[in-house]
């Protein structure tokens, strides 16, 4: 058996080295990846964040600049103006308590 052993540990040593430098190559790429990928979002995050800072500095009379991905001019988010109060004082008339306004039934 010790002689089975002596012809095969060259090439058994072989593999091991091959194997292992196969193994060390892919965990290299995944850090890379894994730094790319984090390096990205840092990057969005800044600009998100810088997006933020210049729309505090905008005077409150100048409108915000689009960002992106929320569409541009006329894309959703308009609102209607509130009808104008009734009544004085920006309230509308209040019927006298306990008593039920004529034509409401």
């Amino acid at each position: 058996m010790n002689n089975m052993i002596d012809f095969a540990f060259p090439y058994l040593l072989q593999f091991i080295r091959e194997y292992s430098g196969k193994v060390d190559e892919l965990v290299k790429h995944k850090i890379e990846a894994m730094k790319e990928e984090k390096a990205k979002k840092e990057e969005e995050k800044d600009v998100v964040l810088q997006q933020y800072m210049y729309a505090q500095l905008l005077p409150l009379a100048l409108p915000v600049p689009p960002m992106p991905g929320m569409g541009g001019p006329g894309m959703g988010g308009g609102f209607a103006a509130p009808p104008p109060p009734m009544g004085g004082m920006g309230m509308p008339p209040m019927p006298p308590f306990g008593m039920p306004q004529m034509g409401s039934y």
